[in-house]
């Protein structure tokens, strides 16, 4: 047995933040995880992502394919050039690894992927063992060689945890301690291809072509993580730009008095995180109630139908007892009903509007 006299938890930090479920618009058929990962953190650390998948349908089977975006300023639309890094659930669907539960996962159904980094893509994990996840979903055993499928929803959801130790009073000792395990985790939910910020989504009815970030800070208690996604289809390349914003809705002003902010050219399907932001990237220290607008500032592309798009993630961690918050992303303008359910001008039933902003397909076999 071993012994303490004080009560030690001993964590560490990752980028990734915990957050409160909430009810939201999560199901689709196509879905962004921003960030997972298997990776070596603080204090001797090892952080790890389980993700758990439902079949929201009411009637149908569905079958999922994943792939795995790993983080840097990379190109990964190779990853789309065939099925040799994804995991599916059918041999038959030639993927490179078979997960038998992704196949038919029934009406209310779920399936919990546990360590999905280093169990699927161990080649990843490690101390920069992290990345982005593409999910698909579609009815059972309808996907063809040519990557054409039957569309169905499921929800996404993620939890990046580290195992850590904790000491409580052994009830037979007076005055020692037990040593248990325990895991300090934190919630990170997929989002729909209806939810990314989309460069042509402005109107009217709002601007959707940027994000926002709460909850922004950086001193001797806090310190706060950024992340970016490259959501777009596979020809584009996006220059992200990155604005911190004062308490008085002002910008942070360099020693030059010119407003600071940060550019950053993501190529199709690349993931970025930056730790500390403020003082590692920005040169900022000792920040309270800030805030970071996220834009594209230009794009480029060599498809014919581009999809300019993107989404972000913040994570605000306390220093002291490494206790991490999820601060999920904002649009500036309110949520439209008639614009996600107009009407016609007779019965009132619901008609398709938009595009389809399915960007991004199952890779095809020839």
């Amino acid at each position: 047995m071993q012994t303490r006299t004080l009560v030690i938890i001993l964590g560490a930090v990752m980028a990734f933040g915990g957050n409160i479920a909430h009810a939201e618009f999560h199901a689709s058929d196509l879905i962004y995880v921003p960030v997972v990962a298997h990776a070596a953190g603080a204090n001797d650390s090892i952080w790890r992502s389980d993700v758990i998948i439902s079949n929201v349908e009411a009637e149908d089977s569905i079958d999922v394919a994943i792939i795995f975006l790993p983080s840097g300023l990379r190109n990964n639309s190779y990853l789309f050039s065939d099925r040799t890094e994804w995991v599916g659930g059918r041999e038959a669907d030639s993927f490179g690894t078979i997960e038998e539960r992704l196949a038919d996962i029934p009406p209310g159904g779920s399936v919990a992927l546990e360590d999905i980094v280093k169990t699927y893509w161990p080649e990843n994990s490690g101390l920069n063992g992290q990345g982005a996840l593409v999910v698909f979903s579609y009815l059972a055993d309808s996907l063809e060689d040519d990557g054409s499928r039957e569309y169905r929803n499921m929800t996404v959801s993620s939890r990046t945890y580290n195992t850590a130790t904790l000491w409580k009073p052994d009830p037979d000792n007076e005055g020692e301690f037990l040593e248990s395990e325990v895991s300090y985790g934190q919630l990170l939910n997929g989002v729909p291809w209806y939810n990314l910020a989309d460069s042509a989504y402005v109107s009217d009815q709002g601007d959707f072509s940027y994000l926002v970030l709460d909850g922004a800070r950086d001193d001797e208690f806090f310190r706060y993580n950024l992340g970016i996604l490259n959501t777009s289809d596979r020809q584009t390349t996006l220059i992200m730009r990155i604005d911190p914003i004062q308490a008085d809705g002002q910008p942070f002003l360099n020693e030059a008095e010119v407003p600071i902010s940060l550019t950053v050219t993501l190529p199709p399907l690349a993931h970025i995180q930056y730790f500390q932001i403020f003082s590692n990237v920005l040169g900022l220290t000792d920040v309270t109630e800030a805030r970071f607008k996220i834009g594209i500032d230009q794009w480029s592309t060599t498809g014919v139908t581009p999809h300019p798009t993107f989404t972000i993630y913040g994570s605000l961690i306390d220093n002291g007892s490494n206790d991490p918050t999820t601060y999920e992303p904002t649009f500036e303008a309110p949520y439209n009903v008639e614009c996600m359910w107009p009407t016609d001008d007779s019965g009132g039933d619901p008609k398709a509007v938009g595009p389809n902003r399915r960007v991004l397909e199952i890779p095809s076999l020839w």
